[in-house]
């Protein structure tokens, strides 16, 4: 695969993460609504974004493994602590 067919197949799949965690916030306006499950698959959808840009765009899924193993914990540490703290 060439490096701009996989650029847009992330870029891509960004954009409908995206769309999927605004019909999700569309979905949860309701009244009677789960916070910890709203806050848990919106920070799952950040950590999945975050991981598509580290590996695709940052290119450091071919990085030495202790840069990308400190990127990736930053994405999944960040939304944990905010799920934390919402909940």
């Amino acid at each position: 695969m060439k490096a701009w067919q996989r650029f847009a197949l992330s870029w891509g799949w960004l954009i409908i993460l995206t769309f999927t965690s605004v019909a999700i916030g569309q979905y949860f306006q309701s009244a009677s609504f789960n916070t910890l499950g709203f806050i848990s698959i919106v920070m799952l959808i950040v950590a999945m974004k975050g991981q598509q840009i580290i590996d695709v765009f940052m290119e450091l899924k071919h990085a030495p493994r202790l840069w990308r193993n400190i990127m990736l914990a930053y994405v999944i540490v960040i939304p944990v602590i905010i799920t934390i703290i919402y909940v």
